[in-house]
């Protein structure tokens, strides 16, 4: 039987996934839209907007996250590991943790004037979106993945 602790820390990893992909979407979009603004000031504040939100937001959840999934995987790594779907999540994981970072310093140099930074910006934010498809699409569908 599994402790209410670790459901704990399951149900707060989740919850924090939610809160850090969301937020990081509506980075990505900031970002996207600083860049294509009608105007310099539009482009500014919708930059400062999408840092803001990467900074208060994203970056708090995405550590939460990582460290709530962490410490349920540690909990029982031998188990956790001889998953086969737990590989794929894994590595849809790692995936949008490339693109929380990539999508962040676009936001910093968006924040700091570029007008550069935003121009893939609407497609990583589609590929966070559909990295998080495939981790949930995993956690939900893992009894009929398991061989």
């Amino acid at each position: 039987m599994v402790p209410l602790g670790m459901h704990l820390f399951v149900a707060l990893h989740v919850f924090a996934v939610t809160v850090w992909i969301g937020s990081i979407a509506c980075v990505g979009w900031l970002v996207a839209a600083a860049a294509s603004a009608p105007s310099d000031k539009e482009g500014a504040t919708a930059a400062e907007l999408a840092f803001g939100l990467y900074r208060r937001a994203a970056s708090p959840a995405f550590g939460i996250a990582f460290f709530a999934g962490l410490a349920v995987l540690v909990s029982d790594s031998a188990t956790y590991m001889s998953l086969h779907w737990m590989h794929l999540k894994l590595t849809a994981a790692f995936a949008l943790i490339a693109l929380h970072h990539v999508i962040g310093a676009k936001a910093r140099k968006a924040s700091s004037g570029s007008r550069q930074a935003g121009k893939s910006s609407a497609i990583l934010t589609g590929a966070t979106l559909a990295c998080a498809f495939v981790v949930v699409t995993v956690a939900v569908l893992k009894g009929q993945l398991v061989p």
